[in-house]
């Protein structure tokens, strides 16, 4: 669009619908979703587990990601939508685990699948929580935030090959990936290259295990 100053713009437009009772095929939250092409669905049990924002990544979705993805190529990330898929991916996979967790425990689960839990949660305890009340973490620019998902993706790769190898799988789980999932925190809303330096502590700590 073009402003009456002359100037380019944009419009966007947010639709706020509570359904009734949580129910998505209600009328107005039916209609609702065929006009948006971005939905962010807040989950109930996330809220309740404290994970905030609590934006459900399952139920969430965006029309616009050949767009986004064009657009990110052109601003030098020609990885965005390889990384995007892979995170969904990750997440689809520990959520699909999960109920297999409650029923039977993480210690039944073959050890690649319990990589893919503990891979899960470095997502979100890593990448998708964020606190309001942190100065470092109330905002958190591109480079930032594609430092967060590709450290733990690489970390996740490492884990695999480790278990791989012959690792027995808990032992994998009891590394201190704190440096990581703190680095949300620690580090300045555009600081990617503390992102890498933590990401590189934790691998050295994957690097000294052995089969």
């Amino acid at each position: 669009m073009t402003t009456l100053g002359g100037d380019p713009g944009s419009v966007t437009v947010i639709g706020a619908v509570s359904p009734p009772g949580g129910d998505m095929t209600e009328p107005v939250t039916a209609h609702t979703d065929r006009f948006v092409r971005c939905l962010w669905s807040l989950d109930r049990d996330l809220a309740y587990a404290r994970h905030y924002p609590a934006v459900s990544w399952a139920g969430s979705f965006s029309r616009d990601v050949p767009v986004l993805t064009a657009g990110h190529r052109a601003a030098g990330d020609p990885a965005w939508a390889g990384r995007r898929d892979r995170v969904g991916s990750v997440l689809a996979e520990a959520d699909r685990l999960s109920d297999l967790v409650d029923l039977i425990g993480i210690a039944a689960l073959p050890a690649r699948e319990r990589v893919s839990v503990l891979a899960g949660r470095l997502v979100r305890e890593g990448v998708l929580q964020q606190s309001a009340l942190s100065e470092r973490d109330a905002y958190c620019g591109h480079e930032k935030t594609a430092a967060l998902a590709d450290a733990v993706l690489a970390i996740t790769d490492r884990c695999r090959e480790l278990v791989d190898a012959g690792v027995p799988a808990s032992t994998v789980e009891e590394i201190d990936f704190g440096p990581l999932l703190r680095a949300r925190e620690d580090t300045g809303p555009h600081d990617a290259a503390g992102v890498a330096a933590r990401l590189e502590a934790v691998l050295a700590r994957l690097g000294d295990v052995r089969p």
